[in-house]
């Protein structure tokens, strides 16, 4: 059963390269289509600067888009207001990528994850307490860290922290964006597993971002793959990995590092080529945006830029799947 739909959605800035230059416009997030289904994980992976972050923002309001729909449980969420708009807000709640900066310094543990009831007002002032300390146990830590400052913490027990805040007011769905990438692998791997007992034990959904695909293929059980503000191929985890179809997704599975065990294995003085860089988003290439760096490219893909259609079983935007 699906929980959230998002058709069309588009998100365009307007940048200056320079004070008097005219201004340009960023097609961040380009005409993106997916669901999320009830308790499920479902991951957009790509390059910085693909537009995953824009989307995780347009999903919560703190941005409006140009253009699209996103209907949460099918009710049109860019269109609520007032207490509308505060019980979306309970549903759906966000973990940021810095725990550094997602803390007030100033602010105590329990002020902290205490803010939401507060402001929400889903429990009695005199249980205020004793839910934030239901929450903390559920991500690992002890109550007696209420009275303590972000300060005190390492990166990985402050994203904990921020963990049981977007767990405070109960939601159903949690956008996730890149949680991961600024703390060390060892505790990467710690926050990770966490994540996937809390999904287990409460049954919640994801919208989870990242650009590690080794993450996202342990995690995940859906993803959609975007480049320059475009979905180009959405499919079940594990046929995306086994039989990744679009040419970019390929790119960036062959791009995940591998361990060779053997020296017979290894490729001495046989570097791999370094894929280009994309291209500025300010100066999308006409035709297919990938065709650039595309090393199957044809005639078509400088010209006609595909379509997300189904093919082979998944949502593609190639011109080589022309058929199933």
């Amino acid at each position: 059963m699906s929980l959230m739909e998002v058709r069309a959605l588009k998100k365009y800035f307007q940048m200056r390269s320079g004070f008097l230059s005219k201004p340009h416009e960023v097609r961040a997030v380009d005409g993106v289509d997916f669901t999320i289904e009830q308790n499920k994980v479902f991951a957009i992976v790509g390059e910085s600067g693909s537009g995953k972050s824009t989307v995780a923002r347009l999903l919560l309001r703190l941005i409006e888009p140009q253009d699209g729909d996103v209907l949460f449980k099918g009710t049109d969420v860019l269109t609520l207001k007032g207490d509308g708009l505060k019980a979306y807000r309970r549903s759906v709640q966000i973990i940021f990528q810095d725990p550094f900066a997602s803390l007030n310094p100033r602010i105590k543990v329990y002020g902290a994850l205490s803010e939401p009831l507060k402001i929400h007002r889903t429990v009695p002032k005199s249980q205020f307490r004793e839910r934030v300390r239901t929450m903390l146990e559920l991500v690992g830590l002890d109550a007696d860290v209420m009275e303590r400052y972000p300060h005190e913490f390492s990166g990985g027990q402050r994203q904990r922290i921020c963990i049981a805040r977007a767990l405070m007011l109960g939601p159903e769905l949690v956008v996730a964006d890149e949680p991961l990438s600024s703390l060390d692998v060892s505790i990467q791997a710690q926050i990770l597993n966490l994540l996937i007992r809390i999904k287990e034990d409460i049954g919640l959904s994801f919208l989870f971002i990242s650009h590690d695909l080794s993450v996202v293929q342990y995690f995940s059980d859906t993803i959609a793959v975007m480049y320059l503000g475009r979905i180009v191929e959405t499919g079940e985890t594990e046929e995306l990995f086994s039989n990744p179809m679009h040419p970019y997704t390929q790119m960036l599975i062959e791009s995940v590092p591998k361990i060779i065990g053997t020296k017979s294995n290894r490729r001495p003085n046989q570097p791999e080529d370094p894929a280009p860089e994309p291209p500025s988003p300010i100066e999308i290439p006409v035709g297919c945006p990938f065709h650039p760096r595309c090393p199957k490219r044809f005639a078509p893909c400088a010209a006609t830029p595909p379509q997300l259609q189904r093919r082979h079983g998944r949502l593609i935007s190639c011109h080589l799947n022309t058929s199933d």
